[in-house]
């Protein structure tokens, strides 16, 4: 009787001791946040090597390890498209030229090749498989009488053999073309395409089939600069609609039924024309210019909510505003305010509330490019000196802590950060 009691007090005091020590190197070792997870991003860097200057193509993680160059020997510009899975990367290589590269470097394969193409602009979409690209190609006449073209092609990123040119339409030019009045603009997941053909928004798939016409109303849907800007759900397209500067933010489903103004105020003038969808594709936001502002100094950031057809004013405070960016979990809006080389970086609620000045240890400068992390928890962006002419890629937390420098002074120019999903 007395060995078994023995034995039961030596069982509790092990179990004790094992819960002390447990506890100690818990509250030694205190629990990884998502701001702590190691978060890795794409990005452009201009670089002189020797006589030669190049855009080259880097990937590193947020904390500034394990940089690498991804492409190397091509030059590189925009738009950067990570694979949904985060496996694959698509870029333009050499101004004319698609390509698709392993997240470590490997697998660098050319897409697509053309010369030929004058002032071009290319938009790039995945498939939700993250095995096939669409993509759309605009050129300018060769001579200013001469129309331009709008290419829209896929590819299964097997290589050149496995890209397709679907449709090839003309622009412009003296007489103007009538077959399309904008770029292609592709849904999220690249599998629809919305387009203005004879003053009218039409819709087709990727593959070219099942065109569209979604409006009955023959109107200016991209004067201005504007844009047709696909929901992030690809059920709506939001456009403006009306003579410049007095339009209109509306949207129509991809169906083409339920077209909405959201404004319906004839006074409403834009200066800054952009649309941003909310991640779950229920608000819009927007820049609002009061009436006879022409200089955009005196702006606000506003929401529209689809559902209840109600405006926010968000900043209440007129200013100049740019660079709007969603978090990725709509929580979040980050911006930057003030004059051009006289901005400083915000995040506030989507609510309203909790405005916050982040990176206040970086002179007021021009700011752009900002890009949230996957998990919502960081925001890249690009910073250029106040003195010199250099830009720089920095890394902050949502909070405002650990401000990163990732670029080195081998880098002249840094630009096009695009975050790895994970």
């Amino acid at each position: 009787m007395r060995l078994n009691k023995l034995l039961q007090l030596s069982s509790i005091a092990l179990i004790s001791l094992t819960l002390s020590i447990t506890l100690f190197l818990s509250l030694q070792s205190p629990p990884t946040t998502a701001a702590q997870k190691t978060s890795r991003l794409a990005f452009v860097a201009l670089q002189r090597r020797g006589s030669e200057v190049r855009n080259s193509l880097f990937a590193v993680n947020a904390n500034g390890s394990s940089r690498r160059e991804l492409a190397p020997n091509i030059d590189v510009s925009a738009p950067l498209v990570w694979s949904p899975n985060g496996q694959r990367l698509a870029f333009v290589g050499g101004y004319s030229d698609i390509y698709t590269v392993n997240a470590d470097g490997s697998r660098l394969t050319k897409q697509f090749a053309e010369a030929g193409c004058k002032a071009r602009d290319f938009e790039i979409a995945w498939f939700s498989n993250s095995q096939k690209l669409v993509f759309a190609r605009s050129c300018d006449g060769s001579t200013s009488d001469a129309p331009g073209t709008q290419s829209l092609y896929t590819s299964n990123t097997s290589g050149i053999k496995g890209t397709k040119l679907v449709l090839e339409l003309e622009l412009g030019g003296e007489p103007p073309k009538t077959e399309i009045s904008s770029k292609f603009y592709l849904s999220p997941d690249g599998q629809q395409v919305a387009f203005v053909k004879d003053r009218n928004i039409y819709k087709m798939n990727a593959d070219g089939s099942e065109m569209t016409k979604l409006t009955n109303s023959p109107g200016e849907y991209v004067s201005g600069g504007s844009e047709l800007v696909w929901s992030p759900d690809h059920t709506k397209i939001a456009f403006l609609f009306g003579a410049y500067p007095k339009q209109q933010i509306y949207t129509i489903n991809a169906d083409g039924t339920q077209i909405k103004n959201l404004i319906n105020n004839p006074q409403n003038e834009v200066y800054n024309v952009k649309i941003f969808w909310s991640p779950d594709s229920s608000r819009i936001a927007y820049y609002y210019n009061k009436p006879g502002d022409s200089s955009g100094e005196q702006q606000d950031i506003y929401l529209l909510d689809i559902n209840r057809g109600t405006a926010k004013n968000l900043t209440r405070k007129p200013r100049n505003y740019d660079e709007l960016s969603w978090s990725p979990d709509g929580k979040f809006i980050a911006f930057v305010a003030g004059d051009f080389n006289n901005q400083k970086l915000y995040t506030i609620n989507a609510d309203g509330n909790q405005l916050n000045q982040l990176a206040t240890r970086l002179k007021p400068s021009a700011i752009s490019e900002l890009a949230w992390s996957s998990d919502s928890q960081q925001i890249a962006f690009i910073y250029n000196e106040t003195e010199g002419d250099k830009s720089h890629l920095y890394v902050i937390n949502r909070d405002g802590s650990a401000l990163t420098k990732l670029t080195n002074d081998k880098d002249l120019n840094a630009g096009t950060p695009v975050w790895q999903p994970q």
